[in-house]
């Protein structure tokens, strides 16, 4: 693994030549897929909140192509097209709730019981993946083809699709 290159804390080896990391590139499009899921499903549920669902689902796009760069081609531009998209999106999420109550709106349309644990649950086991994904991890295998960082990379997708059942899902199970 080159010291210094994209994606070296991620695990898998960085390889030379067009795609430096294959599993974690292919996995990126989970980011993608995500941002589909969430305008199919919240779309007809919140109709007078399309726009934040369109900027929700924008930003996991965005998180997508960010990622795709950095474990793929890793350009030039590829860190900052990768690190800036993850805190906006988690800015989005703890500031919509803030903005709807203070509007006198419900700040968590979607917080129901039956969403609380599948999200704890998914949110854990995608810290576990980080976490066992870095390089440094005792069950870190650079050249397996099942990488922890591309299971995070899947998991922290549907955790993300989760949140936006809770922020325009208008209670409705999903």
């Amino acid at each position: 693994m080159a010291g210094g290159r994209l994606g070296a804390s991620d695990c898998e080896r960085v390889r030379p030549g067009r795609i430096a990391q294959p599993v974690n590139a292919a996995t990126s499009a989970a980011y993608f897929a995500a941002a589909c899921v969430v305008v199919w499903r919240c779309w007809d549920r919140a109709p007078d909140r399309r726009p934040e669902v369109v900027v929700y689902a924008k930003l996991l796009g965005l998180v997508a192509v960010g990622s795709l760069a950095y474990h793929g081609p890793q350009g030039h531009r590829s860190k900052p097209l990768h690190d800036w998209p993850i805190p906006v999106l988690l800015g989005v999420i703890g500031i919509t709730p803030l903005v709807r109550q203070r509007g006198g709106s419900a700040p968590l349309p979607g917080w129901t019981r039956a969403r609380r644990a599948p999200l704890a649950v998914t949110a854990a086991f995608a810290g576990l993946a980080y976490l066992a994904g870095r390089t440094g991890s005792p069950v870190c295998d650079p050249d397996c083809p099942m990488q922890l960082h591309g299971a995070w990379h899947v998991l922290s997708a549907a955790a993300f699709v989760q949140v936006a059942d809770i922020l325009y899902g208008e209670g409705r199970p999903g």
